[in-house]
This record gives C-alpha cells, structure tokens and sequence, in this order.
C-alpha cells in the first residue's frame, strides 16, 4: 500500500472514530498534517481520468478478449449502453468552463469546495458540537461552527503552489501541486467516499469509471425538480495496515460513492459518500457526506473562490507533504 493511501485510511479511521468512540467534534491537531494530505488527495482525486479511457473502443476493449468465451447478447448490449453514454457525456460538456461549487454536510461538520481550471479549495468548519477551536486544535464544545482549515492551491509569487491553512493555530504550509491519480484507482475510488471531490473535469471521470467498470447507471432521480441519472460507483475494499488495524480495532475500510447528473449537462448535481470501517470488535461504523453542487459563471470573483487566500500573519511551516 502506498504512503498517500495509507495516511487517507488513517485520517478517516480517525474521523470515524472521534464521531464514535470520543466526545463529538473532538479535534487534535496532530492530526492536521494527515488532514492536509487528504485534502490535497480529494481535490485532486477525480481530477485525471484519461479522456483516451472513455473512447467506444476503450468500453468494448474491457468487455471483449481474445482468450474470452463468446459474450452473450445482454453483454453486448451493456457494453453499447456504456459506449452511448460515454459518447453523449463527451458531447454535453466539451466547452464547459463554469465555476464548481460544493456544499457539504457530514457528521464531522460542514465544508464547502471551489474549483476552476487546475484552481482549487477546500474550505472545513467545525461541527455545532465542537463549536471554537483552540490553538491546539480541541474543540470548546462553546460557540457556533467556525473555519477550521483550508486546502487548495494558492498563487504565490504568481506561481500556482499547493496550500494548506489551519485557523485555529494561524499556520500555513506551502507544497508541489501533485499528479492527480486515474478516476478508476482505488486512491481516487477511496476518496469519492468522503466530501464531495472540488473538480471541473466531471466529463472524464464520469467517462472513465463507465468504461472501466468503476462506476454503473443506476436509475433516474427527482432532485430540486430536475430528473437526475444517478450514477454509482462500486465499492473498493482495502485492508488496514497491521500497526492501524491494531489501534482502531477494525481490520477493513469500504467506500462507494453516488453521483446524480443533469441528464443534459452531464454535470453533477449531487454527490454522496459513504465510508464504512469493519472487521474488529466495535462492529461497523460508518460516515455518509453529501454534497450539493451548483455551478457558477466564471466571473473574475467567482474563479476568485477557487485560490486559496493565505491570511496576513500567518506562520509558515514546513510542508507535510515533505515530512
């Protein structure tokens, strides 16, 4: 197992656990470094999907092999299906340049994402029940919900730069921006299940999970009185590291993640996660996000929204990325 996916298995183990097996909202900030890591893997998760993936040939390549038995005609047929809609989301969004907006609601409190182009952020608050955050990082359990953290890229000396900002200690740490893995990988599977991926390149992941068989049409759904299609992803198992298995007392994690799309557009109207951890003596515990997506005219204050502001005063910090 990789050290991204590692750190992305350990930060929600964490999250699952502080929501179950500690006060509500409880908050250290030690995990903060493994925070950033995971955001910086969910705005980038769904963001390269290898449009080459999504072609007709591509779709029935997976489906059909020289050594294989004769496919049947429902095979086929499926086959045709995904190779139509791969098509008719190609077409829908070529040309598309709007603004993403995410607004997300979860057991571990509210985050809102922006992306534009290769622009992104990721802006976390504290839940109700943790309400202020100390310098530390522990919650008050006093006060409304506030910004916690922000992740995204920044613009720093008019180069776009990874970025990371805690509020609540006033740090900030700066960092390469990464290759975004394949939508079809377990990395980017695994991060589908959790907040909504801040991502303007919707047409190639929607596309590639078809192709490869990641994801599947499931059903049509009423949504704000727009007839979605509802697209779902299959779910990805992984097991924990010993050494984290041990400590959390779970041995598997399993993600899956729904997306209802604007049958015309093609872009995504909503986007559920849902995360499950099992195997171990607590029994299963889950975390399901959902996020509301609208999209927005690319006016200069609204790609605007998508960088990362580093507050004046701020203390820099080495990146953890590099730690």
């Amino acid at each position: 197992m990789n050290t991204d996916v590692e750190e992305l298995l350990k930060d929600g183990m964490e999250r699952f656990t502080a929501g179950v097996r500690a006060p509500a909202g409880l908050v250290q900030a030690v995990t903060a470094d493994r925070r950033q890591r995971r955001r910086r893997l969910a705005i980038r998760g769904a963001a390269a999907c290898g449009a080459a993936a999504a072609t007709v040939a591509a779709v029935l390549a997976v489906s059909a092999g020289t050594s294989a038995p004769a496919r049947t005609g429902g095979t086929i047929t499926q086959a045709r299906d995904v190779a139509y809609l791969v098509h008719r989301v190609e077409k829908a969004l070529t040309g598309t340049h709007l603004v993403f907006q995410g607004q997300t609601t979860s057991k571990y409190g509210p985050s809102t994402g922006w992306a534009y182009g290769n622009r992104s952020r990721f802006e976390e608050f504290t839940g109700l029940g943790c309400g202020h955050a100390l310098p530390s990082g522990w919650c008050t359990h006093r006060g409304g919900s506030e910004r916690y953290l922000t992740a995204g890229t920044a613009l720093v000396d008019g180069k776009l730069v990874g970025a990371y900002v805690t509020y609540f200690d006033h740090k900030y740490s700066l960092s390469k921006v990464v290759p975004p893995p394949r939508a079809c990988s377990t990395t980017a599977r695994l991060e589908m299940g959790g907040p909504g991926v801040p991502t303007t390149r919707w047409a190639d992941f929607i596309s590639a999970t078809l192709a490869c068989g990641a994801a599947r049409v499931t059903g049509h759904v009423w949504i704000d009185g727009v007839r979605t299609t509802r697209i779902t992803g299959s779910p990805v198992t992984v097991k924990l590291v010993p050494g984290y298995a041990k400590v959390v007392r779970e041995r598997y994690v399993r993600t899956t993640w729904t997306m209802y799309v604007n049958p015309a557009t093609y872009l995504p109207v909503r986007i559920e996660g849902s995360t499950q951890s099992f195997g171990g003596s607590p029994g299963m515990t889950a975390g399901l996000s959902v996020t509301n997506v609208q999209w927005l005219p690319p006016t200069r204050a609204n790609i605007a929204k998508a960088t990362v502001i580093i507050p004046p005063g701020y203390e820099q910090e080495s990146s953890p990325a590099n730690q």
